[in-house]
């Protein structure tokens, strides 16, 4: 393999100097080949980089067509972005550890929330009944919704 292509670094990306993805078939590599070849070919590209640019699309080509060095080539490549996932030891000692017990509210916060509970249905309670399904308001001597007759809901929910 190449020193150019290989250790991996995302600015010598393979599959992005192609504008193929990697799970690309040996064709489409081999057309996206053509393409950069026709593009940096010394003889149509007049530029003084042509050149090298060319031998590095001939070394994409070689390495790209042959499934060992492709295979080696994308271990290589998913190696890289795996490491990058993964956190370093300095990462995994600035977090405290996490609190492995379940939480256990207080007392004091249980009877707040069960007050506060009874005062809800109290004041729905006192609140006008409504329709089920249109949600107006139903006059306390009536037992249906005169604009769609329903039954009405008690307690005001």
């Amino acid at each position: 393999m190449t020193p150019r292509l290989l250790p991996y670094s995302p600015d010598r990306d393979v599959y992005r100097l192609l504008g193929v993805s990697s799970a690309a078939s040996s064709a489409e590599i081999s057309a996206a080949c053509r393409r950069l070849a026709r593009t940096f070919h010394p003889d149509r590209n007049g530029s003084q980089r042509a050149t090298e640019e060319m031998q590095v699309v001939n070394v994409v080509r070689q390495v790209m067509t042959d499934p060992d060095a492709r295979a080696r080539y994308d271990h290589e490549r998913r190696r890289f972005h795996q490491e990058l996932m993964r956190p370093r030891d300095s990462e995994l000692r600035t977090w405290a550890p996490a609190e492995t017990r379940p939480y256990r509210p207080s007392s004091t916060s249980r009877y707040l929330r069960a007050g506060l509970l009874g005062l809800r249905a109290a004041v729905a309670g006192l609140a006008p009944s409504r329709c089920r399904s249109c949600r107006t308001v139903i006059e306390s001597e009536d037992t249906y919704c005169a604009a769609c007759g329903t039954p009405r809901l008690t307690g005001g929910s």
